[in-house]
């Protein structure tokens, strides 16, 4: 089912980081490896990621080798690991990285015959954009100020040509979500930067990432001002000033 993003949401812990980032469309970008070594109480460090191997205890065969005092090889399993080896390239910790929430449905295609069916679809779609738009208290307490993209194609072009600009490589996408307690596999390349487990879920996390020759380090990108695609909105107050509604 193919999915669309209406609303990019950046939360911001000061006011003056929300302005400067409507004012002079400012991106302030932590590395990955940053992420990796933040907190995780807050809902932003992540120590997992960038995981390309995920292998469940129970499906995989560990051994260690060794040599004995006679100097014989002997190996011996390792068993009952207590929880899933876990293997991450290293080598996309200096990826500089730029997150924000974003408001996504399914497409919807409906059909009716009558005008009462109408209305009932129309409600229908109604509700599921609200559910989808609403921001639940883990979100809401990331910071107390934010600024809605509403205009998101217009702005994912903006970073793009921004990067380019800098002759930084730009990567974007919708962040997938696994279950840690079940899932057993790998990732390919660039995909592991793109994959969380899912306890970050409720983040709804849409991600740039960029690359560079420059020093590892965080990064600054402008995009010039966001006047005209994105709103300063108090983050409480999103909920209640915010909605998608289908218009008749």
């Amino acid at each position: 089912m193919t999915t669309r993003i209406y609303l990019l949401i950046k939360i911001f812990d000061k006011e003056e980081y929300a302005d400067a980032f409507i004012q002079k469309g400012e991106l302030f970008c932590k590395t990955l490896g940053d992420f990796k070594k933040s907190d995780e109480e807050d809902g932003r460090g992540d120590r997992f990621e960038a995981v390309t191997d995920w292998h469940q205890p129970d499906q995989i065969k560990l051994t260690i080798t060794f040599k004995d005092k006679d100097g014989v090889e002997k190996t011996v399993p390792i068993e009952k690991l207590a929880g899933p080896l876990t293997i991450q390239n290293n080598g996309y910790d200096r990826l500089n990285i730029y997150c924000m929430y974003a408001v996504k449905a399914p497409e919807f295609e409906e059909s009716y015959e009558s005008e009462e069916e109408r209305v009932a679809i129309v409600e229908k779609i109604n509700r599921m954009l609200k559910e989808k738009s609403t921001l639940i208290d883990e979100v809401l307490s990331l910071g107390e100020f934010a600024v809605v993209v509403y205009q998101v194609e217009d702005f994912i072009g903006r970073v793009k040509k921004a990067a380019q600009e800098k002759n930084y490589a730009c990567w974007n996408g919708l962040i997938g979500y696994y279950d840690p307690d079940t899932f057993h596999g790998s990732f390919k390349e660039l995909e592991t930067v793109f994959r969380k487990r899912n306890i970050y879920e409720h983040q709804n996390e849409y991600r740039f990432a960029f690359g560079s020759h420059e020093p590892e380090g965080k990064k600054v990108i402008h995009l010039g001002s966001l006047d005209g695609i994105a709103i300063k909105v108090p983050t409480r107050e999103i909920n209640e000033k915010i909605q998608l509604k289908l218009v008749e």
